[in-house]
């Protein structure tokens, strides 16, 4: 650092001797900067959830129905909101009786926790009127990314670590951004931020796959019906 009127004697920096003051404590704002930890980088993506579905003929008496069934965890009224021929996966797995079975079975309690993520995240509006999509972010294009390879950061201010432990300091702050997944590592994820430019831990809690549970709704006969609860491609 650069000491102004500073000299220099046998190596050892030199005080002046004129204008000797008293010692005293560094003003209070220069005290405060030295002391303050240094800034961390955040990273704020253009993903945040946003509800483009309000408002439309019907849908929010429809959603208010689907958020209490599944609060509830009641099949059956979930079932109600469904298209008899609700789709389920990509292998054949259809049918509202289908969609009640899983609901009720071993993996019941993973999809729950599934639609209960998926009305946190918004909701997008098709391309064509009476359309729905949720979560808001499948709706969205990701340009040149890899959907098989992108993961999106679903919150605020998430912390980007150097070593994939939560007791590590972060090294960067990301906001609903995506992220390029690398390699799994217990509770986190090796990810690399946009452009390549940094790499770090994010928990996998906190990561989302733009091909994970999505559901899709249609408007038929003035009423909204759930056309597909499924993953992947």
């Amino acid at each position: 650092m650069l000491l102004a009127g500073c000299g220099r004697e046998s190596g050892r920096i030199v005080l002046p001797a004129a204008e000797a003051r008293p010692p005293s404590a560094a003003p209070a704002s220069t005290a405060a900067a030295s002391s303050a930890a240094p800034s961390i980088p955040e990273i704020v993506g253009r993903f945040a959830p946003r509800d483009e579905c309000g408002g439309s003929p019907g849908w929010d008496a429809f959603f208010l129905r689907l958020g209490r069934a599944i609060g509830q965890r009641d099949a059956a009224g979930l079932v109600a909101l469904a298209d008899p021929g609700i789709v389920l996966d990509f292998g054949g797995g259809s049918g509202a009786a289908e969609l009640q079975r899983r609901l009720s079975g071993s993996d019941g309690i993973k999809l729950w926790a599934e639609l209960d993520a998926i009305l946190k995240l918004g909701c997008a509006a098709g391309p064509e009127t009476g359309n729905a999509v949720l979560p808001w972010f499948f709706g969205q294009s990701l340009g040149a990314a890899d959907p098989y390879q992108v993961l999106l950061v679903a919150g605020e201010k998430v912390p980007l670590r150097a070593v994939p432990d939560s007791a590590s300091p972060a090294i960067a702050l990301v906001t609903w951004d995506i992220v390029d997944g690398i390699e799994e590592r217990g509770a986190f994820r090796k990810v690399s931020l946009p452009g390549g430019r940094q790499q770090g831990y994010i928990a996998s809690g906190a990561l989302r796959s733009p091909l994970d549970y999505r559901l899709v709704v249609q408007r038929q006969r003035g009423e909204w019906r759930l056309m597909a609860f499924v993953a992947g491609d």
